[in-house]
């Protein structure tokens, strides 16, 4: 009990004063608005021994198992809360679980990982009794670069049960090691989320980097144009490449109705990637004019659209429509020819 006083007391007393020298080299987590990013879990794996029996009848065997699963949450740079459930297989049947509140240290925290110790006390269970214990421990968790936020590491621990057994007196000891595995939230979130974002380089970290010539983030073992940008319009059929644009408009192949027609400087609102195209002035594209050489209205009826209308006259800036009688055909006039015709009485000839 008076070592896990003076662990957490002392933690406590340090914590400000930690949190002023700036030791952390991870974002504040005071500042941090977002209470779910300083969360971190934790599971503990080891075997280990008996210091002291925990029964009255104890087997010959010391040997014990531990597994232990708790959570955390940052307060200052380098101290956080702890909520943790602990588990001792003791030898023969017998048992001790451990429910407890505490507080974890992080005296050295580097890019490569950090140094912890914790502790942790509360009320505790074992096959004989109800009772209270307490453990504390310590160990080392590298980060794995290549999973963001998680990290490993050993661990020693020792636990200690106060009067596990009512027929005795003793208080229950036991120590035990093994591999610390941990999951922070914060330092996940704080990872890069793309290819396209520049990573924090690291001293004494290694890391994988794709190779992106173009840029487009797409990584070249899978751009099939690996020196051309796919651009505003990528091929959803080649990874990084454009879409084809013969005419160079803007306007993918696949869109474009002129394909091979840029639009100038007066597109038609009609056909993506095509001029605006009017012969006759009256305001209809010659794709859309029933009569494209002749001034027109426009028509909801498609044969219609755009041919003249007898209640409409083009405006003068306009050309003007051909007049009915200029389409009309030249009619074909008859020339009368004078019959001749001879005379049989006078032997002469006469005209009619």
């Amino acid at each position: 009990m008076v070592a896990i006083g003076i662990v957490l007391g002392a933690g406590l007393a340090a914590a400000r004063p930690v949190a002023a020298a700036g030791m952390s080299r991870e974002p504040s987590a005071d500042n941090n608005d977002d209470w779910t990013l300083r969360m971190g879990l934790n599971v503990d794996v080891g075997a280990g021994s008996t210091i002291t029996d925990f029964n009255v009848n104890p087997p010959n065997n010391s040997t014990l198992f531990f597994t232990s699963v708790s959570g955390t949450l940052d307060l200052v740079h380098g101290f956080a809360a702890m909520l943790a459930l602990r588990q001792w297989w003791l030898p023969g049947p017998n048992h001790a679980l451990l429910f407890g509140l505490g507080l974890r240290y992080e005296p050295v925290q580097a890019t490569w990982g950090r140094v912890f110790v914790d502790g942790a006390l509360g009320p505790a269970s074992t096959s004989n009794a109800w009772t209270f214990g307490f453990d504390v421990g310590g160990g080392i968790e590298w980060d794995l670069p290549d999973v963001p936020g998680f990290s490993l590491g050993p661990y020693f621990r020792y636990g200690d049960f106060i009067n596990p057994d009512r027929r005795d007196s003793n208080d229950g000891l036991a120590w035990s090691i093994g591999g610390s595995f941990t999951y922070h939230f914060g330092r996940a979130a704080a990872a890069p989320k793309s290819a396209e974002a520049t990573p924090h380089v690291r001293r004494g970290a290694w890391h994988v980097t794709i190779p992106d010539t173009d840029r487009d983030g797409v990584g070249d073992d899978d751009d099939q144009c690996k020196t051309v940008p796919a651009g505003p319009h990528p091929d959803p059929f080649r990874p990084g490449c454009p879409e084809g644009d013969q005419d160079g408009d803007g306007v993918p192949d696949v869109d474009d109705a002129c394909p091979v027609t840029p639009p100038g400087n007066k597109a038609d609102p009609k056909r993506p990637g095509c001029p605006f195209i009017d012969s006759d002035g009256d305001g209809i594209s010659d794709a859309d004019d029933a009569c494209p050489t002749k001034w027109g209205v426009a028509s909801d009826d498609p044969a219609k659209n755009g041919c003249p209308d007898k209640n409409h006259k083009p405006p003068a800036s306009a050309e003007p429509a051909p007049s009915e009688e200029s389409n009309a055909p030249k009619s074909s006039k008859k020339h009368h020819h004078p019959k001749k015709s001879t005379n049989k009485t006078t032997g002469g000839e006469r005209i009619n």
